[in-house]
């Protein structure tokens, strides 16, 4: 497997894989942020932002349709450890995907109107996964007799519904601005695309 990366001035990790066997790229970002990250009263935190994330930047208003206008799809997942995010598109749009991941990393928008539609999607997850159904409790609270000072104590989704709930606008900006930064994050580009270009679109639009 032939990989090549760089780093930025400002931190971002860059790795190009190119696969010439392909139309397609995948652009993908990670973040160092996860449930184990979060202050113990305040959990879920990771995993609700899976979800404001894709609502919207102050240039980008519909993630999804300028994803799906470029014939592509996307989506993330959360971890004790991570959070991923990845697109899946032709490869002559690569550039589209890592201008709108850079976007978001830099300019999203977060209002409380956004926040409250979150946060009862992630309470009705919560619910339909560890409360509503036989023994949906089980590993949560496996969780809690395997790491008992360790924060994989409680699952991503959170420790209780109220955490989410209680959340603030504050809250949920200041834990933007504190993990999901250029220096705190990899961007990963594999399929039909040239290490030289991918290095240039990251530079133009993650270096400022």
């Amino acid at each position: 497997m032939h990989i090549e990366k760089i780093r930025l001035a400002n931190g971002l990790r860059v790795i190009v894989h190119p696969d010439k066997n392909t139309a397609l790229s995948v652009v993908n970002v990670l973040y160092d942020v996860g449930a184990r990250d979060e202050d113990p009263e305040r959990t879920g935190f990771a995993h609700l932002f899976e979800h404001l994330m894709f609502e919207g930047t102050q240039n980008v208003k519909h993630f999804d349709r300028h994803v799906q206008d470029a014939g592509g799809t996307n989506n993330a997942f959360t971890s004790n450890d991570i959070t991923n995010y990845y697109i899946s598109l032709p490869a002559s749009n690569t550039e589209t995907g890592i201008w709108l991941e850079a976007d978001r990393m830099g300019f999203l928008d977060i209002t409380q109107e956004k926040l409250d539609i979150q946060k009862k999607v992630v309470i009705e997850e919560f619910k339909e996964r560890y409360l509503n159904q036989p023994y949906g409790d089980v590993w949560a609270e496996m969780r809690k007799l395997a790491y008992t000072r360790h924060p994989y104590n409680w699952p991503t989704i959170g420790k209780s519904t109220q955490h989410v709930a209680d959340s603030t606008l504050d809250e949920v900006q200041a834990f933007h601005r504190k993990f999901y930064l250029p220096d705190n994050a990899v961007l990963c580009v594999a399929g039909n695309v040239k290490p030289d270009e991918v290095f240039r679109m990251a530079e133009t639009w993650f270096g400022p």
